[in-house]
């Protein structure tokens, strides 16, 4: 039965259902095998890195547009929006789709006017995105208020009965009847963003771990039984940016430098970091020169990959003024650093 079912996935690769979207990262693709069904990354930074709008970058932005091009493509969102309202997170992805599509640079606050007035002419660049707003909003649902894990649970068990069906199987093990999920399209993508995982609400007589580690528990049983690709953001620990870190040989980041829990890093297939050397003083980084691309430059770490090559890194760029991200050549293929310090 087992060899069964391998030859089965096989058969499912050879014809094409096992490729992943892509992350908009070539390099990251290749280490990762790009958006994967039934997949857990956790993404970790410390705060201000970047990690929510590349996690909005990669993991939403890049796979909507694949559909959005191609409908034959079909992929669906549960965020957990924590940190932000359902408007903002729709002002960025707005943003950056206003750069690819127009070449014009509108950060979310441009958007919305938290400084000068919107003028009449972005607007109506704006209203002329309503149809590409409305498509995604019909494939998106936002949870932009803290819950707690049990909630969590409710919320992605209704999502996924939108696009499936759970079955008891008929026959049972010691009394217990398992569960089987039937997706109405094999080859849909059911994606959802945890951010952050840390601002989940915490149970009465719970500690914030616990309330981690139960919701964890509960998206390991959505991803294995429902082919979830789950992404959780979660911060790195004050001891990241300790002196005695910032003099050593090993500056970078490790998986002990994650915070409040190591339960989403061991369920993970991939965990993936995002390191600010400009911040931490660096002048030189993993060959990248600093000091040409300042605040821009990022480290995109490879720290864990269950079926890969792990403890890779590769240069980006992060242009905050609209979220997006540009993946960097090897440091000894950049002969001109002044084409990666604007937009």
């Amino acid at each position: 039965m087992i060899v069964e079912n391998l030859f089965k996935s096989i058969d499912k690769g050879r014809s094409g259902l096992n490729s992943g979207l892509s992350s908009g990262f070539k390099k990251l693709d290749k280490l990762v095998f790009g958006v994967q069904r039934q997949w857990m990354t956790v993404w970790a930074g410390d705060s201000g890195s970047g990690k929510s709008s590349l996690v909005l970058f990669s993991q939403i932005y890049q796979p909507f547009q694949q559909y959005y091009h191609d409908k034959n493509i079909d992929v669906h969102f549960l965020i957990y929006s924590f940190e932000m309202s359902s408007e903002v997170l729709l002002a960025k992805l707005l943003s950056l789709y206003l750069y690819d599509t127009y070449n014009r640079i509108l950060s979310y606050g441009d958007i919305l006017s938290l400084g000068n007035t919107l003028s009449d002419e972005d607007f109506n660049l704006i209203k002329s995105a309503t149809p590409w707003l409305k498509e995604f909003e019909s494939r998106c649902e936002i949870i932009d208020k803290p819950v707690n894990a049990k909630a969590l649970y409710a919320i992605t068990k209704s999502f996924t009965e939108k696009f499936g069906v759970y079955k008891e199987d008929e026959k049972s093990f010691e009394g217990y009847k398992k569960e089987t999920y039937y997706p109405n399209n094999p080859k849909q993508y059911l994606i959802t963003v945890i951010d952050h995982i840390k601002l989940l609400s915490v149970s009465p007589g719970h500690t914030s771990k616990q309330e981690i580690d139960e919701a964890c528990d509960y998206l390991i049983y959505f991803r294995n039984k429902c082919f979830l690709n789950v992404n959780i953001v979660q911060q790195l620990n004050r001891n990241f940016k300790s002196m005695d870190r910032r003099n050593s040989d090993n500056s970078l980041i490790g998986l002990e430098d994650l915070s409040d829990s190591s339960g989403p890093a061991q369920a993970a297939e991939s965990v993936i970091a995002i390191y600010h050397p400009y911040r931490e003083k660096r002048t030189k980084c993993e060959g990248y020169d600093i000091r040409q691309l300042k605040h821009l430059a990022r480290l995109i770490q490879i720290l864990k990959n269950r079926f890969g090559e792990a403890d890779k890194c590769f240069g980006v760029c992060f242009y905050g003024q609209n979220g997006l991200w540009k993946e960097l050549p090897m440091p000894d293929q950049i002969n001109d650093y002044s084409i990666y310090q604007n937009l």
